[in-house]
């Protein structure tokens, strides 16, 4: 089973008996049995019958909405696991503010981590980047995270950090586009454009797991609490950003799989990824979530993000230790 994405302009979904079929004026563009689905996701002007949701809600499918640009708007899902006494201890672990700056700490040390994993995995023959500089600062800066006892120091460190995260992933993109750091809201670059749609669609994937387990999604430990923000969501994201999505936005531009021909500049001068460009990754991106590329190489990220989401379950309730997703063979320190 695998995620259907559908960005036809003008495109309504409907049922025919045990299939989906996607319809655009007399023309069928998909129709499929159901059961080969396992979430949808709806981007820009599509439409889809009351019928669909129905069968897809009893089905336990979820329905993703994003905007043309890529903004997740939301999702119509099955009532979820009604486990109240697990929200119950998240709260809990939420108010007790040393283990909550624990977890904030050791979601910031796994995620440099991961970054300072990235860096060293590339190949630097011929380059005259000094990324060795960039890993010592990195590493200096995790030996001071014990001492931070407040969220903004926590995420004090988490952007100098990522700040030269990001001036070492321009030095790995070898594509036609400029990089000069992250920016959104919008984005203002092809690389920066991809990087946010990939990191929409992997807060999409680790919400639909968390509601899944009960988890209170807006309740986080290291982002806190703020109106509207699913923030336990990008606590756990954290943990994936650098083995999901970085990496892969790297693969598809340096393999050539996404160019400039991909992406279109409206006249209000934001940069969009053009239909063929969306097409392009989002069967890129759906491969390499339910493909064999995680370290191991046994299992799928998608199976993985699941797996973890389990295992903060299982120390939220029991009060045990949480291991955060780790790339590489580098662990976060224990004194953490």
């Amino acid at each position: 089973m695998a995620v259907l994405y559908i960005k036809e302009q003008g495109a309504i979904i409907q049922k025919l008996g045990e299939r989906i079929a996607v319809r655009k004026g007399n023309e069928t563009l998909l129709e499929l049995p159901v059961l080969h689905v396992e979430n949808m996701a709806l981007i820009g002007n599509v439409q889809i019958t009351a019928q669909v949701l129905h069968m897809l809600m009893e089905k336990g499918i979820d329905v993703s909405h994003f905007s043309y640009s890529g903004k997740y708007l939301g999702q119509t899902a099955a009532d979820a696991s009604k486990n109240i006494f697990l929200r119950f201890e998240q709260y809990g672990f939420y108010l007790d503010m040393e283990k909550r700056m624990e977890m904030a700490r050791l979601i910031v040390a796994n995620k440099i981590e991961n970054q300072i994993a990235i860096i060293r995995e590339h190949s630097w023959r011929g380059s005259d980047y000094e990324w060795k500089k960039d890993v010592g600062q990195m590493e200096q800066y995790i030996q001071q995270l014990p001492d931070k006892r407040t969220s903004n120091e926590i995420l004090g460190i988490e952007g100098i950090c990522s700040n030269i995260y990001f001036r070492a992933f321009g030095q790995m993109l070898k594509c036609e586009f400029p990089f000069q750091g992250r920016n959104r809201r919008p984005p203002k670059d092809p690389v920066n454009v991809l990087l946010s749609l990939a990191y929409t669609f992997l807060t999409k994937e680790v919400c639909s797991a968390l509601e899944t387990e009960s988890f209170e999604p807006y309740l986080g430990f290291l982002h806190g609490i703020r109106y509207g923000r699913k923030s336990l969501a990008l606590d756990m994201m954290e943990e994936f950003r650098q083995p999901v999505v970085d990496r892969l936005v790297i693969l598809l531009f340096n393999k050539r799989m996404i160019g400039k021909y991909d992406f279109d500049i409206p006249q209000d001068g934001r940069i969009l990824l053009n239909e063929d460009g969306f097409k392009k990754f989002c069967t890129e991106y759906e491969r390499w979530m339910s493909g064999r590329n995680t370290a191991s190489g046994e299992k799928s990220f998608r199976r993985c993000i699941r797996e973890q989401i389990a295992a903060l379950k299982k120390a939220v309730s029991e009060k045990g230790q949480y291991k955060p997703y780790s790339w590489g063979k580098r662990r976060v320190l224990d004194q953490l």
